[in-house]
């Protein structure tokens, strides 16, 4: 009976995947220009933590990762965290729990604490602005 839910999680991911892939870039692109500007940037001339977003999933669905990451890391850490998580997910389907993301606090709070220093440098660097 587990197998049976494992079958079911992976068949209905990998259409998924399929279809975000297809779809997923030229959809982004039309509704992209559809935005406001970030107001947050308007008034104070600083990239705000969402700033490059948009950017940063078209660079991944193009699968340039290294400029992903000079958008933002936000999506590629999602993506990141979500493959884990799928996969934790498909393993415990199989009666095999691994579990492949920490589950420590402090774990969360050291990226949390990254994230931060990210978003401060990322104003002050040539090369991180989005």
């Amino acid at each position: 009976m587990k197998k049976t839910y494992a079958f079911k999680a992976i068949t209905l991911f990998i259409p998924f995947l399929i279809l975000l892939i297809w779809l997923g870039k030229s959809l982004l692109i039309q509704v992209a220009y559809l935005f406001p500007p970030c107001a947050f940037h308007q008034f104070f001339d600083l990239y705000c933590p969402g700033c490059g977003n948009t950017r940063s999933v078209l660079s991944i669905l193009d699968g340039h990762i290294i400029r992903s990451l000079r958008f933002n890391i936000v999506p590629f850490l999602f993506l990141v965290f979500a493959i884990c998580s799928y996969i934790e997910m498909v393993t415990f389907s199989f009666g095999k729990h691994r579990k492949l993301l920490p589950r420590k606090a402090s774990f969360y709070f050291t990226i949390m604490g990254i994230l931060f220093a990210y978003f401060i440098v990322r104003n002050f660097s040539s090369y991180l602005t989005p």
